[in-house]
């Protein structure tokens, strides 16, 4: 018993050791105090988010909630991410904090420490994540 209960909690120190702290402040994207990206809100920062890289200022990312034209109805809202540089995109129907998303685009080794891209890892992330809302709604 003493062995499991040990087992457990180097899992879960080690899984909190691994994972980056990410943070939106003031017009920058910080991975653990470090800044990587700029970020630009539209609306009022609720439905769409720009990510821009530090260097060149080109935009990388960008993230739109959408709510399928039925603002009182949210069983069908959606969230589009799109790769700029990439010209790729995917839809998915979670929804989440601007930063939740970069969590999980950092976890899925989408979005490099430095802030930039890896496109194996989006193309896989699209093939195993998106949704195609779009294409399936009928309008």
């Amino acid at each position: 018993m003493k062995k499991t209960l040990s087992l457990l909690a180097l899992l879960t120190f080690s899984s909190f050791v691994s994972a980056q702290e990410v943070k939106l402040k003031k017009k920058k994207v910080l991975f653990d105090g470090i800044e990587v990206l700029s970020y630009e809100r539209e609306d009022a920062g609720v439905f769409q988010i720009h990510f821009y890289d530090l260097k060149s200022n080109d935009e990388i990312l960008f993230l739109k909630r959408n709510n399928n034209e039925t603002p009182a109805y949210y069983e069908d809202d959606y969230t589009q991410i799109k790769f700029i540089g990439l010209k790729k995109g995917l839809e998915v129907k979670q929804q989440k904090s601007w930063t939740a998303y970069l969590e999980w685009l950092v976890k899925n080794k989408v979005l490099n420490s430095d802030g930039t891209l890896n496109e194996e890892k989006v193309d896989a992330l699209i093939q195993n994540y998106d949704e195609n809302i779009t294409k399936r709604t009928i309008r």
